[in-house]
Formats: structure tokens, C-alpha cells, sequence
């Protein structure tokens, strides 16, 4: 994935859907929609950028290519665009959101939402990088808003996650 490239075409650049990351070139708001998926920021605040990647499956299944629906590739595609334009590990602070439960869901598989949260923590661990924020668990999935100039995020917790959510710029009558 280039560092450049943003999920959707302006004017929803800003959304980062699962399995994708965005680290803008100039000042951005990034968000998404989180369940038992993660999404992780991270943050330079001597340089004042920011980015975020959102991914879905804890481990890389055999035979599969890594891509940033992993959790060690999506984190390792991000942690690399910071270091290759100049960052410095220690100048580096990550928040870690999602890994809620949904027994209620057709993909529901037990234990998936907790790996999703430990293996994010590991990898950014084991890479040297802080985790200021951690928002992980439960069983409410989130609407992230992250400043990527500020490092600042909010968050709204949702009893339900509608497919507007996901793509708010359909209608309800347009498929």
C-alpha cells in the first residue's frame, strides 16, 4: 500500500475502511467504524502527522498474502511509513480501539476480538512504540475520529453498527 493511497475518493478520503491505512501528507481527520476489529493510530508529535490503520483478523491464514486485513502486516505497513520519512521510534505514540464482542454476529467466532487486541499490542510493543490510549473490549463497537496533526481522538461508542456507517455517503434507497 503507497502512503499516499486513501481508501475512497475524496470527498470520504478521511474513512479508513477495514483491512486498509492512510498516513495524509498534510493535516487530515481520519475515522472509522470498529466491532471486534482494530484500529490503531499512531502519531509523531515532533513532526505533527498522524495515520491509522484498521484491520480485521489477528494471524495470517496459510497460503495467504499478507495484507493489511492482518494485524502484523497492517501494523508493520504503518509503523514503516512513518520510519521511512523520518520519524523516530521514540517519537512515536499509538491508540489501540475496538475488539469489542458480538456474539450476535454472523461471523461471530469467541476469542477473535481479544487475539485482535493482544496481537496489536504485542506487535507495537515488540516495535518499540508507545500505546498512550487503549479503548478495546466490551461489547459496544466505535466511531474513532483521529486529528493526525494533534494526536487527539474521539470516540462514540454504539449499541449497533448500521451499514450507514460504514459508507455514509449512501442513501438509504441506494444499494
Amino acid at each position: 500500500m503507497n502512503k499516499t493511497e486513501c481508501t475512497r475518493r475524496e470527498p470520504d478520503s478521511s474513512f479508513i475502511k477495514p483491512g486498509y491505512g492512510f498516513v495524509p501528507s498534510e493535516f487530515a481527520r481520519l475515522w472509522t467504524v470498529v466491532g471486534a476489529t482494530v484500529a490503531v493510530t499512531l502519531h509523531d508529535s515532533r513532526r505533527g502527522i498522524g495515520g491509522m490503520t484498521h484491520y480485521c483478523l489477528p494471524h495470517l491464514r496459510q497460503g495467504q498474502p499478507a495484507t493489511s486485513l492482518y494485524a502484523i502486516p497492517a501494523l508493520s505497513w504503518l509503523i514503516r511509513q512513518f520510519l521511512m520519512t523520518g520519524s523516530n521510534r521514540a517519537d512515536l505514540e499509538a491508540q489501540v480501539f475496538g475488539g469489542a464482542e458480538n456474539r450476535d454476529h454472523a461471523d461471530y467466532r469467541p476469542q477473535l476480538h481479544k487475539e485482535n487486541v493482544q496481537v496489536g499490542v504485542d506487535t507495537l510493543t515488540k516495535n518499540g512504540i508507545t500505546i498512550s490510549t487503549m479503548d478495546v473490549g466490551g461489547n459496544r463497537g466505535r466511531k474513532v475520529i483521529f486529528n493526525c496533526l494533534t494526536g487527539e481522538s474521539v470516540v462514540a461508542r454504539v449499541a449497533q453498527i448500521r451499514r450507514t456507517d460504514w459508507y455514509p455517503r449512501l442513501s438509504s434507497g441506494t444499494s
